[in-house]
């Protein structure tokens, strides 16, 4: 299991760093490589409440580039809940600073193994108390 929790470890962790880099709009400029890592018929419920595909996500990515300067987001708490025949649950903690706002937030990904990749399926947030 260690094995699974360092693999979705690493890559809940490279996703956020594409994100935040993107929402500072630097390094990379091409919106495949954050959506790239999604696996078709990806959705997420945001914290809000918001659900968002993959096509809308992908529609408005690239006109959240350099829409967040300063934005710092940072992963706590890893753990997999549960690894299945062709993917697995994980859970963790995502904190998002930018200046004097701080938002903390619970998260569950369901990936879906594509070869050595986790792609992400399905993403689900709720705001910390």
């Amino acid at each position: 299991m260690q094995d699974k929790t360092s693999a979705a470890h690493g890559e809940i962790v490279e996703l956020h760093r594409l994100l935040q880099d993107w929402f500072r709009g630097v390094g990379s400029e091409k919106p495949q490589d954050i959506l790239g890592r999604m696996a078709p018929g990806y959705m997420m419920v945001g914290a809000a409440g918001r659900v968002v595909t993959l096509d809308m996500f992908s529609k408005v990515l690239p006109s959240l580039r350099g829409s967040r300067p300063g934005l710092v987001m940072e992963i706590f708490d890893v753990s997999v809940c549960d690894v299945f025949d062709g993917g697995m649950l994980a859970f963790y903690r995502e904190v998002q600073t930018q200046g004097d706002i701080r938002t903390e937030r619970w998260s569950s990904v369901l990936f879906r193994n594509e070869g050595k990749m986790l792609l992400w399926k399905h993403l689900h947030e709720t705001f910390c108390g």
